[in-house]
């Protein structure tokens, strides 16, 4: 299928936003809660009791968790405000500009010691941070929220939906891969002291990682506002302004919204806690942390790959809910191996490769059902709420990754692997790694089996459940599908060459 110029000009600029919010996500979701766990307050450095330093590990763990609860409640209303939002250049890129300007500068200071404040007056570090992590944690959402909203707004039909879902995934992908790769290197380059076996670095290599990382999300974030154009297609006329009241009602009126979000919420969460261990079991159970970027080259890899196949997947297994079931069985089994593989890196590897492989499909697979979730509860309530659907999706990663920071920050406590641990005090007590190893595989497995029976009994959003509803709603609305679709300002200069990758019908 050949699309217009315009139309390539958006995947790429999209695409390349995708690579700077995720990013973005990887530092402040995995490597915040390494820095605070095995840096912040760390006694060796600082000069801070072990059990004073244990106590501020816990409290921060704790508010972040905490704080990150709040956006339940708050994530819906930002989704109603961005719906709101008329401006010259759309309702999206005005909160993706205030979010990856203001976030930038906030996950920087996330990454310091505020001046020394966390030694000398650790409770009003605490403050804080609590407030820095609060006013990032409201910017990061509206720009979330705004960012991924935008794939309905990009493209209506599921062949182009499809492509934009595609795109966006392999530039999500490469940055989680870009920061597993560079995240050592770069803190071991910029650090004074190299640390020890389980301290990476020193305060200036994170604090370098944290500003290398601002940039670059920053700077995607300006290729999507400059390049990305949204389609004015007379679906999309039909948005009325939306109230706090039919924000909630959009929400509880779209059944189909809601299941997903209980799959995906239960597969997220085991997929983050699983990933947040990472580092720390390359560093405590393994015992080589330099190994980890053997996870980078993996996810760079096999990401890139794996969202690459995604279109010939889906058609061979006969859509995207299939690709969703096999995808999780696939995992589980990745799961198991890696859970027995203890020192072996073969089987660290094989493992690791069988559970990351399908998951940037199965995201894709969510990202387009939640788009298409968007005509579905248009048709339901009569309202049009891209914003308020599409918020669903960032509010549960957000949500699964304050679970994880709690869990993993909590977890490193409780089984010794906080500050100048090492693999061998460690292993001195065999139920540390017996603890560690429940949390990190056990857990995760469980909320695996129980998301894969809620999507195959309750989900029905397909590729041809999507064509039903775009067809009732032209009836609707008087016009053909066709009518309804059609993007006045889509630019018609046809682009030859190569075609983008597309589903066959």
């Amino acid at each position: 299928m050949k699309y217009t110029k315009g139309f390539r000009k958006t995947l790429a600029a999209y695409s390349s936003g995708a690579f700077g919010h995720d990013v973005f996500y990887a530092a402040l979701s995995t490597y915040l809660i390494m820095f605070i766990t095995s840096q912040l307050f760390n006694p060796e450095t600082t000069g801070m009791s072990q059990g004073t330093s244990t106590k501020m590990i816990a409290i921060v763990s704790l508010m972040l968790f905490v704080l990150r609860f709040v956006e339940l409640v708050i994530d819906p209303m930002i989704g109603g405000i961005i719906d709101n939002t008329k401006s010259r250049f759309g309702k999206f890129k005005p909160w993706i500009l205030l979010g990856g300007g203001s976030g930038s500068i906030c996950i920087i200071l996330l990454f310091t010691d505020l001046g020394g404040l966390s030694t000398s007056n650790p409770f009003l570090y605490i403050a804080l941070f609590i407030l820095i992590f609060a006013i990032l944690d409201v910017v990061y959402s509206f720009k979330d929220i705004a960012f991924w909203g935008m794939i309905p707004a990009l493209a209506s039909d599921s062949e182009k939906r499809e492509s934009v879902g595609v795109f966006a995934r392999i530039g999500s992908t490469l940055g989680q891969a870009a920061v597993a790769v560079c995240v050592v290197p770069i803190v071991l380059f910029f650090s004074k002291e190299h640390g020890t076996e389980s301290v990476i670095g020193d305060k200036h290599g994170w604090l370098a990682f944290a500003v290398i990382v601002a940039v670059v999300s920053f700077a995607g974030a300006v290729c999507t506002l400059i390049w990305s154009k949204e389609q004015n297609s007379a679906l999309r006329k039909s948005e009325e302004k939306t109230n706090i009241l039919k924000v909630f009602s959009a929400i509880i009126r779209n059944d189909q919204l809601l299941w997903l979000a209980v799959s995906y919420g239960l597969f997220a969460l085991g997929y983050v806690i699983c990933t947040s261990f990472l580092l720390y079991y390359f560093t405590y159970v393994f015992g080589d942390a330099s190994k980890f970027a053997l996870i980078g080259t993996i996810n760079l890899v096999l990401g890139f790959v794996s969202v690459a196949l995604f279109p010939f997947l889906s058609r061979l297994l006969k859509g995207r809910k299939n690709v969703f079931i096999v995808g999780i069985a696939v995992m589980l089994i990745g799961l198991i191996i890696f859970w027995l593989a203890g020192k072996s890196l073969t089987m660290v590897m094989a493992g690791y490769i069988l559970f990351f492989f399908p998951y940037p499909m199965l995201f894709v697979c969510v990202l387009l059902m939640l788009a298409d979730s968007v005509e579905y509860g248009q048709l339901k309530t009569g309202t049009r709420s891209e914003g308020t659907t599409l918020c669903v999706r960032p509010l549960l990663d957000k949500l699964g990754g304050a679970i994880s920071n709690g869990v993993v920050g909590l977890t490193a406590i409780w089984v010794s692997m906080t500050n100048n641990a090492t693999p061998e005090s460690v292993a001195a007590d065999p139920s540390n790694l017996l603890k560690f190893k429940l949390v990190m595989f056990a857990v995760p497995l469980v909320l695996f089996l129980i998301a894969g029976i809620v999507f195959i009994k309750k989900v029905k959003l397909t590729e041809s459940f999507h064509q039903d509803v775009l067809g009732k709603l032209s009836a609707k609305m008087g016009m053909t599908q066709e009518e309804l679709l059609n993007d006045e300002q889509q630019d018609s200069d046809e682009v030859t060459g190569e075609d983008l990758p597309a589903p066959s019908r």
